[in-house]
C-alpha cells in the first residue's frame, strides 16, 4: 500500500507525460537478480545568475577556502561540512565560499583532477578546460535567492586564469529535484552513463559528445 501511495504521489507531481518518462527510467535500472545505475552528464559553460542574486550579493565575498576555514566552519552544524570535506581539501579539492561579512552564505566544491569516479570504479576523463563541480550548499536562512547559480559564475571566474571554462556534473536520472536545479543554473544535458551488474558481470554504456570527453591518457589522483 505504501508503494502504491508513493506511485500516486509521483504521478500527481510529474503529470501524465512525466510519469511515462519516469516509468521508462525505472525500467532502465530495474534488473532482476542484479543492480544498475544511470546518470545524466551535465555541463555548464554560460552561468545564468538571476538579477536578484546579483543584487543581493553585491556586498558578499567569494573566495576559495583555506584549510583553517574548513576546520572552523566544520564546528558549525549549519555548515554541513564534515571530516570527509577536510580530507577532500587535503586531496586537492577546492571549496568556493560565499560570505556575508563573516557569515557563511554557502559554498560549492570543485575538483580539477581530470579523472572523476562516477560509480563502481568507472572513471570519466574530462577535457583539460573542464572542472568537476559538486556539493553545492546554501545556509537555510539565505535560501530562496538562487545563490547556487551565482556561485557557478564565481567559480568559473576564479579558475579562468587556469584555462578552465566549463563545469561538469552528473545527476541520477531520477533525482528530479537536482535535475531541476542544474537546469535552472544553466547546465546542459550532454550525455548519459549506465552501469548494470548481474551474475558476476558488469556492463557499462556511455554516450557523450566528443567535445565533452578527453581521449588523453591519464594518471594521477581520482576524484571520488
Amino acid at each position: 500500500m505504501a508503494g502504491f501511495s508513493r506511485s500516486l504521489d509521483t504521478a500527481r507531481r510529474l503529470g501524465f507525460k512525466g510519469t511515462l518518462i519516469h516509468l521508462g527510467r525505472v525500467a532502465l535500472t530495474t534488473i532482476p537478480g542484479g543492480s544498475a545505475f544511470r546518470y545524466f552528464l551535465v555541463v555548464l559553460d554560460t552561468p545564468r545568475p538571476t538579477p536578484d542574486a546579483l543584487l543581493a550579493s553585491k556586498d558578499h565575498t567569494f573566495r576559495f577556502a583555506t584549510l583553517d576555514d574548513i576546520e572552523r566552519l566544520r564546528q558549525d552544524p549549519d555548515s554541513q561540512l564534515y571530516d570527509r570535506d577536510i580530507l577532500s581539501y587535503r586531496n586537492g579539492c577546492r571549496c568556493l565560499l560565499q560570505l556575508d561579512g563573516d557569515q557563511l552564505v554557502g559554498y560549492t566544491w570543485i575538483s580539477s583532477t581530470p579523472l572523476v569516479d562516477l560509480d563502481w570504479g568507472l572513471h570519466f576523463n574530462m577535457p583539460d578546460d573542464m572542472v568537476y563541480n559538486y556539493n553545492g550548499y546554501t545556509v537555510p536562512k539565505y535560501r530562496g535567492t538562487a545563490y547556487q547559480g551565482l556561485r557557478h559564475l564565481k567559480v568559473l571566474e576564479h579558475v579562468h586564469a587556469e584555462g578552465k571554462r566549463r563545469l561538469l556534473g552528473y545527476v541520477d536520472h531520477m533525482n528530479y529535484k537536482s535535475l531541476h536545479g542544474v537546469r535552472k543554473s544553466g547546465y546542459r544535458h550532454v550525455g548519459v552513463v549506465r552501469g548494470v551488474s548481474r551474475k558476476g558481470t558488469a556492463h557499462f554504456t556511455l554516450s557523450v559528445g566528443e567535445s565533452f570527453w578527453s581521449t588523453q591518457p591519464r594518471s594521477g589522483p581520482i576524484q571520488r
